[in-house]
């Protein structure tokens, strides 16, 4: 039997020269790292769903920068309203004092006011639209001729019935000065015979969205989910054609994700004919 010669080569003689325990040393430090930044990560999505959570609980106002041309993306508040150094409270027909914005994170009031006047104001429940067709029939709110709006949105398929019964009832919309129509509010706005806005009115849509589907208990069925979603994308385009707005005004809404909004100018509105009035003036 002939013995090799054997030479060690290259890698060998670096890991030789190598102080004893370093490769230990290596892995132990490499998977310190990725610990650390596993950590981090999870730190940070614990931020974020804090701050998700706040902005879907708050009940207190948020200061927010007015919304102007080419910056109109600001934080949907499902149960706030937005404030600033130029936005006021709105005067509401029919509210006792001003709108302060707890009465956004309660279901919504119908309130009647002399000469014909009411105000809708809060969170579109489900099951809001029977609410209003009782308010419209009942002594109180069966003159009504002009509503007023406050709302941060809610149940689409409810907006989308109210508005067909206020165009039927030929009945006109108003968001007031330094009011907040939200999500589904704009739908409902939408089936005025006349609608007008007044300034400073902060108007916003953004996507249709379902329950999350991560929980089994709210979402059994991700593709019945999103077929759901699918079809009130389609009642709300039929909605807004029917009540004569412009289909443009949709795409802006499908282009915002559910956490934000997409705030409407007023040459917007005008544009695409979601306002078919002349601004209300400030009170």
């Amino acid at each position: 039997m002939i013995e090799a010669d054997y030479s060690p080569g290259r890698i060998d003689r670096f890991l030789r020269a190598l102080p004893d325990g370093f490769v230990l040393r290596l892995v132990f430090y490499t998977l310190l790292a990725l610990a650390s930044g596993m950590v981090a990560l999870d730190v940070r999505r614990a931020f974020e769903a804090a701050a998700v959570d706040d902005r879907l609980t708050r009940t207190e106002p948020l200061p927010l920068p007015l919304p102007r041309p080419g910056d109109q993306i600001r934080p949907y508040l499902p149960r706030a309203t937005p404030v600033g150094p130029e936005r006021g409270l709105p005067d509401l027909p029919g509210l006792e004092g001003p709108a302060q914005a707890a009465v956004l994170s309660e279901p919504m009031r119908f309130l009647p006011a002399p000469g014909g006047v009411a105000s809708a104001v809060g969170r579109i429940e489900i099951g809001m639209a029977e609410r209003l067709t009782e308010f419209l029939d009942s002594p109180a709110g069966a003159g009504t001729r002009t509503l007023h709006l406050h709302s941060p949105g809610g149940s689409v398929a409810d907006a989308i019935a109210m508005a067909r019964t206020l165009r039927a009832r030929g009945i006109e919309t108003v968001v007031p000065a330094d009011g907040y129509c939200a999500s589904a509010c704009p739908l409902l706005f939408s089936g005025g015979v006349e609608r007008r806005a007044g300034r400073n009115a902060w108007i916003g849509l953004h996507q249709v969205y379902a329950l999350d589907a991560a929980d089994p208990a709210l979402a059994p069925d991700l593709d019945r989910s999103i077929s759901d979603v699918q079809t009130t994308i389609a009642e709300c385009q039929q909605l807004l054609a029917d009540m004569g707005v412009k289909p443009a005004l949709w795409i802006k809404a499908m282009r915002t994700p559910p956490a934000e909004l997409y705030v409407l100018t007023l040459e917007e509105m005008q544009d695409v004919s979601l306002v078919s009035a002349r601004p209300v003036p400030a009170a």
